[in-house]
């Protein structure tokens, strides 16, 4: 390629992720997703009352939960976990 100009530098490649730090990525992102289901579940009961369940007091206990969750790193998947379980309370509410 006569357009291609090198520097003279070795070119550095990444290395590949182990497959051990693959697991614990992982394992993170597991534990992350346990936590986020804990915290639908505290949500869940905590919107229970003696005559049925109250879905504002359900709703604002989740949204409380999704302000307080990282937006980066593995913990961030709590906001999908969120989202997903909520609406299927919500929907068995019914």
């Amino acid at each position: 390629m006569a357009g291609d100009k090198r520097s003279g530098l070795p070119m550095l490649v990444p290395e590949p992720p182990s497959e051990l730090e693959t697991l614990k990525a992982r394992l993170a992102v597991a534990e992350e997703r346990e936590q986020a289901m804990r915290l639908v579940l505290r949500a869940l009961t905590t919107s229970l009352r003696p005559f049925g369940f109250s879905r504002q007091r359900f709703l604002r206990c989740v949204r409380e939960e999704g302000r307080d969750a990282p937006t980066d790193g593995p913990a961030s998947v709590r906001h999908t976990v969120f989202e997903q379980e909520a609406r299927r309370v919500l929907r068995e509410a019914r």
